[in-house]
């Protein structure tokens, strides 16, 4: 049975009359939620090497977000009469995983829409996009088009940028707390590593993603406490890409960090008990064990996305980290010896 695809009209009506649907608050959160959307979007063209660096800047109740990926497809038909593929993208919602059906999908916080609902929830949006050697320029105002796609230069330019501003009617003066943005935007560094992640003034960059961000939580945070150099992996799979750390002797109390798919996973799941399986399996009982995964649909036990529940990812994880494990307790029995 083909989904009910509502028009614009009623999507405008739907969030403008239930935000709290779309954005789990009218608040601060809400409003944050913008930045985390589209800075996901983003991610997903990183992970199919389409895209380097995100930034985001926020000035006042300005909220702006540039990035080197490909471009909106302003330069294509859509499948509704007289617009381009762009401004369907940025004008509808759609009920699969991305609106180009790419995959995995990155999701920040539990729940995500898409751009169309942020841009319906703006006072004011503009994008900016180069597409084969053309840069295209829209502004819309609470989602309705204000002009034509235009064309406002051309050369060899790349990426998009989109500027907002949520609307005071739904918000209010509501604006996104720096504080948790940054946090939020580091750990995207390293949990993506190798996508550089520019806030403001600054620049997040983690080559080493997850060995980097464990040893912040370190305790005391003295690297040379660590006996053995952590153990760091990075593997892809057929579905699934694979990150762990483990680090000894660095913690009072043992300490358990997951992720899938950008989200923090709060009440752990298949893949950290792979992962703790294996550990059991080798014999060795790290203290500060961190793993993220990403899968093209991970299925989650709560609504709030805090537990993964795929069984058929433990026996992943478990079979792609024995041999691994296996080789580095090797070697770190070997290191201590000499």
């Amino acid at each position: 049975m083909t989904q009910y695809q509502p028009t614009q009209k009623e999507l405008i009506e739907s969030i403008r009359r239930r935000p709290g649907m779309f954005f789990g608050s009218v608040g601060e959160r809400g409003v944050e939620q913008f930045i985390y959307e589209l800075v996901a979007n983003i991610i997903d063209r990183f992970l199919v090497d389409e895209a380097t660096f995100v930034k985001v800047t926020i000035q006042d109740s300005t909220i702006t977000v540039i990035d080197d990926a490909l471009g909106f497809p302003f330069d294509e038909p859509s499948r509704v009469e007289n617009i381009s593929l762009a401004t369907e993208f940025l004008t509808n919602f759609h009920f699969t995983p991305s609106k180009d059906g790419h995959s995995p999908h990155i999701h920040l916080v539990g729940n995500g829409g898409g751009i169309a609902p942020i841009n319906i929830a703006s006072s004011q949006l503009t994008i900016k996009s180069w597409r084969n050697g053309l840069l295209w320029s829209q502004s819309f105002v609470r989602g309705i088009a204000q002009n034509n796609p235009t064309i406002i230069e051309q050369g060899n330019g790349k990426g998009t940028a989109i500027e907002l501003i949520p609307d005071a009617e739904i918000f209010g003066i509501s604006k996104p707390r720096l504080n948790v943005i940054r946090k939020a935007l580091f750990e995207i560094a390293h949990l993506f590593s190798g996508l550089k992640v520019y806030f403001q003034e600054e620049c997040f960059f983690a080559p080493e993603g997850l060995e980097m961000l464990g040893s912040l939580f370190l305790d005391p945070p003295i690297p040379y406490r660590i006996k053995n150099k952590p153990f760091h992996l990075k593997l892809q799979q057929e579905n699934m890409f694979i990150e762990v750390a483990a680090f000894e002797d660095v913690c009072e109390q043992k300490k358990v960090l997951s992720w899938v798919n950008g989200i923090r996973t709060f009440d752990n799941g298949s893949h950290v008990e792979g992962f703790l399986e294996v550990l059991q399996q080798v014999e060795w009982n790290p203290q500060l064990i961190l793993i993220h995964v990403i899968m093209y649909k991970p299925v989650f036990a709560y609504p709030m996305k805090t537990k993964l529940d795929v069984p058929s990812v433990k026996d992943e994880v478990k079979q792609a980290l024995l041999k691994p494990l296996q080789n580095y307790l090797m070697l770190a029995k070997e290191t201590n010896k000499n």
